[in-house]
């Protein structure tokens, strides 16, 4: 829905930056998964990846790391609410704030009764959906009686030659790396589907498919929104211009497939985050706090998933845009979790102070340098590299330490 929106306000700007999304992901199988596969075998949270005994090895770290994931779920959980909300808004009527709840309500509950394996197993079904529809939407906006290429093509390139001219080269190039990184799958989420997979072969295999598919399906959005805005120009620019679209070109039958498929989706990707973020509460923060049995943990995560769901209710409600809080939340992820979690899969003998380090140098640079000194680099840029530098020179100064003393 947001990237739809982006093509419709945007033209095909963002479909020259998109595919790094699913570049990205096609690296991380390539080269990650399996060493992710043959070294944590046995976690149940990116705490133990980053913080447990194969690497950092340190509560704080395990602490840090729970802290700073469950905000990046939190944020996309919220996201995930407003986008349902739309839905049940457009196809029902319902007003803003009721519309929240009752999409909210039901992956609670779905949630809470559910687990990781009926979310992949919904995610799975709903993708036979949307690789079918999406493609026919394609298809039925392209043979508009209303549609000549020529004229599209004329509209949507000035559109983007005007979005390339009025953003700067440092700009163009902060959301290439964004793009890069905010699909890896070097989250909680990931790392579950990571381990979940049969074998190596089919880790790697489905995560490198998944970054292929990723990068056409992502730049298809952004085409159905610039064709949208081609034939709809007076269309208010939101996050419903998706579902107009589609209710102008799919037949009644057609349509109300879609939108249930679309809601379908919107749930279970919220209720994969939500269960992310409860192993994440209950497994990194509270097991972090306090030695817990099983039951207790399991009671934890699901009275996380109930407040999760009230927090999601409350701040939903003031959103306006899906996809700017999805960006938003990620760049601040990526500079404090990626390099550690990259050093966590690759090293060997890891030092928890590095870790620590790293994440705040890559938290505070990211907010300095966003503030004054995004016109010379981009942000993201600066505060990756300083975070993984910071990273290697206390690693140096660590293991020079441990020389000396030996």
């Amino acid at each position: 829905m947001g990237l739809v929106r982006e093509g419709f306000s945007k033209g095909l700007f963002m479909a020259y930056l998109i595919p790094f999304c699913g570049i990205g992901l096609v690296v991380v199988g390539a080269i990650l998964v399996p060493r992710i596969r043959n070294k944590f075998s046995d976690i149940f949270s990116i705490g133990d990846l980053v913080g447990g005994e194969k690497s950092h090895n340190h509560k704080l770290v395990r602490l840090a790391i729970g802290l700073s994931s469950l905000m990046f779920f939190g944020a996309l959980t919220v996201a995930m609410s407003y986008a349902g909300g739309e839905l049940v808004n457009n196809v029902f009527g319902f007003s803003k704030i009721w519309s929240i709840i009752i999409v909210t309500t039901v992956v609670i509950l779905y949630s809470y009764f559910g687990g990781i394996r009926a979310t992949i197993q919904t995610d799975a079904i709903q993708f036979v959906h949307f690789i079918i529809l999406i493609p026919i939407l394609a298809l039925l906006v392209l043979s508009d009686e209303g549609f000549y290429w020529n004229e599209y093509m004329k509209v949507t390139l000035a559109k983007t030659t005007t979005e390339f001219n009025t953003n700067p080269t440092v700009a163009v190039l902060g959301i290439s790396l964004l793009w890069l990184f905010s699909a890896t799958g070097l989250d909680a989420g990931g790392f579950g589907r990571f381990l979940a997979a049969k074998n190596n072969k089919v880790a790697r295999n489905a995560t490198i498919a998944a970054g292929a598919f990723l990068l056409v399906w992502l730049t298809s959005m952004i085409f159905i929104g610039s064709i949208g805005y081609y034939l709809y120009p007076d269309l208010e620019n939101n996050d419903q211009v998706l579902l107009y679209i589609a209710s102008e070109h799919f037949p009644g039958i057609l349509y109300g497939i879609f939108i249930i498929a679309m809601i379908g989706v919107v749930m279970s990707s919220q209720d994969t985050i939500l269960n992310a973020g409860s192993i994440i509460f209950s497994e990194d923060i509270m097991g972090a706090l306090r030695p817990m049995t099983e039951k207790q943990k399991l009671i934890s995560a699901k009275l996380y998933t109930v407040l999760m769901g009230v927090v999601c209710i409350i701040l939903a409600s003031y959103m306006s845009s899906i996809l700017d809080v999805v960006m938003v939340v990620t760049e601040y992820y990526i500079p404090v979790m990626i390099p550690v979690i990259i050093f966590s899969i690759l090293k060997k003998n890891c030092y928890w102070q590095s870790a620590l380090i790293s994440m705040l140098v890559g938290l505070i640079s990211y907010i300095v340098w966003q503030h004054f000194l995004s016109a010379i680099m981009p942000e993201l840029f600066a505060a990756l590299i300083l975070s993984t530098l910071s990273y290697l020179i206390s690693d140096y100064i660590i293991i020079k330490k441990i020389a000396n003393t030996v």
